[in-house]
């Protein structure tokens, strides 16, 4: 499957699902990934402690913070290459709106080992071209 495209954010959701539960880690995160090879592609993930409860395609809906990546960015994030923490304080990935939400609440969902497991595992299904 395609980085990004509709049935990636599908298995997106389905594998995310079952992270474990970090009561506090909520918050609602729009990502937009710019210059894709399917174009602009955004996508808001809804975490409820801890776990991400839906992933939505599209602009649509309120979200705490936005942030984008470039492709070569955010494949190096689903590939493990490159830490989000990393990426937003060397400003590799901008962050909008209430950025403590993302760099704080839940950096422990988005930096966190099974999150990591779960990409790596997600990222050997995918084709990134």
């Amino acid at each position: 499957m395609q980085f990004l495209s509709g049935d990636w954010l599908t298995e997106l959701a389905e594998a995310s699902s079952g992270l474990p539960e970090q009561t506090g880690a909520d918050g609602t995160v729009r990502f937009v990934v710019t210059s894709t090879p399917l174009g602009r592609v955004e996508f808001r993930t809804v975490v409820a402690n801890g776990r991400i409860v839906d992933v939505v395609p599209g602009k649509l809906g309120e979200s705490d913070a936005t942030v984008t990546w470039k492709y070569p960015e955010a494949v190096a994030w689903i590939t493990g290459e490159l830490d989000p923490g990393v990426a937003f304080m060397t400003g590799q990935c901008k962050v909008e709106g209430n950025y403590e939400v993302y760099a704080y609440r839940l950096r422990a969902v988005f930096s966190s080992e099974p999150w990591v497991g779960m990409l790596a595992g997600l990222a050997a299904k995918t084709r990134f071209e």
